[in-house]
């Protein structure tokens, strides 16, 4: 064989004679004429595509339309089963919303009432306020009257 140091000129491959030579004369190497092919087939050439038959394409679309049916069907069920929780779940949210309003009104009410009863506190608080102090008039005006008459309750009657 040649010399496979860089450099030397000839390549590795390279040892005399033609390409096909070489490649025949290696067992390795096989010329590409020569292997089997579609081309080079011994049926007699070119096949063109062959479809399955009807029957068995027919049944696979069969199968493929009713694969897929069934998908739906399985998707109109899911839907129908949210959509059924979706509209539970509205009514839910509109009792709720309700109920915030019935709350809401039940406390201004309540701060209404609360109102009328903080104010009627305020009016018996004041009245009583003012019979204390027509008491406290009276009691000033009563002890002033015994320190006058040097403890005696009637003073021009003795």
């Amino acid at each position: 064989m040649a010399d496979q140091s860089f450099g030397s000129g000839s390549p590795g491959w390279g040892g005399g004679g033609s390409r096909h030579q070489q490649q025949r004369g290696s067992g390795e190497f096989r010329n590409r004429y020569e292997g089997q092919s579609y081309q080079n087939s011994t049926s007699g050439g070119y096949q063109p595509y062959q479809p399955p038959s009807q029957g068995a394409y027919a049944e696979q679309q069969t199968a493929t339309v009713e694969d897929t049916m069934k998908a739906h069907y399985e998707a109109e069920g899911t839907a129908a089963a949210v959509m059924s929780q979706l509209n539970t779940q509205r009514h839910q949210l509109q009792r709720a919303h309700d109920d915030v309003g019935d709350t809401r009104m039940k406390g201004e009410q309540a701060k209404r009432e609360l109102d009328e009863l903080i104010n009627k506190v305020r009016r018996k608080k004041r009245r009583l306020q003012v019979i204390i102090a027509m008491l406290a008039t009276a009691d000033l005006l009563l002890f002033l009257r015994i320190a006058q008459c040097g403890g005696s309750f009637f003073c021009g009657w003795h």
